[in-house]
């Protein structure tokens, strides 16, 4: 069989290499350590780079197509290697198959800023925003309703840890202050207004489409749980399926517009005052965090997203799906009455088919990331306590 390669180390890299395993596709998976627990499954070979670039991540494809006499479907799990395979796709394209948008495409869907404006222009549903760029912008915000959300418009700065992934503030004067904050680091900012709702009024819409813009395979899901709540990554979703024709139907005419191809979604929020569903953003050529959820339903788009690069259909159908919820972790703790009764709940990385990433990530990565927490808590309330030392005491006058 034609190898398939998944690069990177995220949770939903994992996700993927067991969707690929339900048909016993021989799965490799690239990444720079064994300290991620998709490195663990039992389902993959492990092919290390020490630093994931564009020549590491070439020359580990290349030796893959080299062993296996053939050229592999590769499949990415992040949004840097997006980019560089993008910048470089006549390269890669000699020694794997690998279907992404058009550059132009790349990078107007992973720029927030081009993002929003290109969906004003087309008409498509987004909440009210402003671009701030420089301090003289500071009084755009006042034609947006407070609260807003202020965002980097390039993500690979927040993977960078250079600068927040998303802020509220409440008011105009949080809005400045935080603005002036990240403006610093980011080349612009993307503010919006505030789209009320909660964590569960936030939905997706994985898809996958063949090299004529044709949608092969698609899902709609919601959040149940965020980290941090309302404006993070999802930690717990389930299937929505009473959403799906309105979601599939602004998705497929985006795909339409833009002549799409390969792997993508889309992040909608449900506004609670007027019903309307707004698009938050867009994930650009490959898998999304939440990925497994539509194969634990019966929806495997990564198999789908292989057999399509090798000219192969794959008859998929959506109705009756099962109560059925994913987790990224058991650290999420899910209110009773949350989740339809019944609903059976897998987690993200412990499978008994597949053990050892599971006891990989709760024995390794929780216990280190606790520790690391610990001390920045620890470090913290020193810093705090050094700095009240330093102030002026205060006596009452006699």
């Amino acid at each position: 069989m034609v190898p398939a390669v998944v690069i990177g180390d995220t949770v939903n890299t994992l996700g993927v290499v067991r969707s690929l395993a339900q048909e016993r596709i021989p799965t490799y998976l690239v990444c720079s350590s064994r300290r991620c627990a998709a490195a663990w499954s039992r389902h993959c070979r492990v092919v290390r780079a020490a630093k994931l670039t564009a020549e590491t991540i070439l020359n580990a494809i290349t030796t893959i197509a080299a062993e296996s006499g053939q050229r592999p479907v590769v499949l990415l799990g992040r949004d840097e290697d997006v980019k560089t395979i993008s910048d470089r796709r006549c390269e890669f394209a000699s020694v794997c198959r690998i279907t992404l948008p058009s550059r132009e495409t790349v990078n107007t869907l992973s720029d927030k800023a081009l993002f929003q404006a290109f969906a004003e222009r087309e008409g498509f549903p987004v909440p009210k925003t402003v671009i701030f760029k420089e301090q003289a912008d500071l009084q755009l915000l006042r034609a947006l309703g407070m609260p807003v959300v202020l965002k980097p418009n390039d993500k690979l700065l927040v993977l960078a840890g250079l600068v927040e992934r998303a802020v509220r503030a409440n008011t105009f004067d949080q809005a400045a202050e935080a603005a002036t904050r990240m403006i610093a680091q980011a080349r612009a900012l993307v503010i919006q207004e505030w789209i009320e709702g909660t964590d569960g009024d936030i939905f997706f819409c994985l898809f996958t489409c063949d090299s004529n813009s044709q949608v092969r395979s698609a899902f709609v899901g919601r959040k149940i749980i965020c980290d941090p709540p309302a404006i993070g990554n999802t930690a717990v979703c389930m299937p929505a399926p009473d959403a799906e024709r309105e979601l599939i139907s602004i998705t497929t005419r985006l795909i339409d517009r833009v002549k799409y191809q390969g792997l993508g979604s889309l992040e909608f929020k449900r506004c609670r005052k007027t019903g309307r569903f707004l698009i938050v953003e867009p994930t650009v050529g490959r898998t999304d965090s939440q990925e497994e959820i539509a194969t634990l339903c019966g929806i495997n788009i990564p198999l789908v997203a292989y057999r399509t690069e090798l000219g192969l259909t794959h008859a998929e159908s959506s109705e009756g799906l099962p109560s059925t919820a994913w987790r990224s972790s058991a650290r999420f703790r899910i209110p009773r009455g949350t989740l339809p009764r019944g609903t059976k709940v897998y987690d993200a990385h412990l499978r008994w088919s597949d053990p050892l990433p599971g006891l990989y990530h709760y024995a390794v990565e929780s216990t280190f990331h606790r520790a690391i927490g610990h001390s920045k808590r620890v470090l913290r309330s020193i810093v705090r306590s050094k700095a009240a030392a330093r102030r002026p005491l205060c006596l009452p006058e006699v």
